[in-house]
């Protein structure tokens, strides 16, 4: 069959090839039948062919989707790791790892402790939150909590009761959860909608789009972005690749140092 096929081929192609150019288009198409005939019937009888093929287009498309995101990570890295709107926590000076997460996505919750092993394990590591609500009213206002209780410096354990809240993010939940870390709740609710606030998650929003971020957990780990909840085998390998051999451990900033 692939014999025949290959011969028709040849044929076609000897056949247009000598024919005025004017007729080239008519041959073409009296011919066009016969071949989609006997494509037809090779697919049939090998569809792995079909299966392949897309496996290979899968392959090219992930390849060039990483490439273009390793691009777009490069000309933002400033934004990525530097904005002084982020919440961090860590090192200041070393490997740094950002997350787009959302507070309703059951898979940022599950990605929690794995994160904070990572942290204990690596003091050297600098992490910044990127607050990304993409699942509706109660992501948008755990998120604008978070972003107020930053600006109290009390993110990083308001961040982790939010993740470790089981029921519905309301208002008064974020309260409760406020008033019992000591934050000023007035306050909190005030700066919860203010302009600074809104502009703040605008600018997640846009970077994420251009980074190539379309879920969460989604993670910024020196050049590589990686989606869903990594498990810490694929966090160590990822750092290890970021880490600069001979960098030095730098020291924690204020906020992780305060909480």
């Amino acid at each position: 069959m692939q014999c025949r096929t290959l011969v028709l081929q040849v044929a076609m192609t000897l056949v247009v090839a000598t024919v005025p150019a004017a007729a080239q288009q008519a041959a073409e198409q009296t011919a066009r039948p016969a071949i989609e005939q006997i494509v037809r019937e090779y697919i049939l009888q090998h569809p792995e062919v079909l299966i392949e093929s897309f496996r290979l287009y899968k392959e090219r498309e992930q390849t060039a989707q990483k490439e273009h995101s390793k691009d777009a990570i490069s000309a933002n890295l400033g934004d990525l790791q530097r904005d002084p709107s982020s919440p961090e926590a860590g090192a200041s000076g070393g490997v740094t790892v950002v997350e787009f997460f959302d507070y309703r996505c059951r898979f940022c919750k599950g990605a929690e402790g794995t994160i904070e092993k990572l942290r204990a394990d690596h003091p050297d590591l600098h992490f910044v939150f990127k607050e990304f609500p993409i699942l509706g009213p109660e992501s948008s206002l755990a998120a604008k909590a978070g972003l107020a209780a930053h600006k109290q410096g009390g993110y990083l354990k308001f961040h982790q009761a939010l993740m470790a809240l089981t029921g519905p993010i309301t208002m008064d939940a974020i309260a409760e959860l406020a008033g019992k870390l000591g934050l000023d709740v007035s306050k909190l609710k005030a700066d919860m909608e203010s302009p600074e606030v809104q502009a703040i998650l605008a600018r997640n929003s846009e970077l994420a789009h251009k980074v190539g971020v379309k879920s969460t957990p989604s993670f910024v780990i020196g050049s590589e972005l990686v989606s869903g909840a990594i498990d810490a085998a694929t966090f160590e390998r990822l750092i290890a690749q970021a880490k600069p051999s001979g960098a030095p451990h730098a020291g924690l900033n204020e906020e992780n140092n305060k909480e």
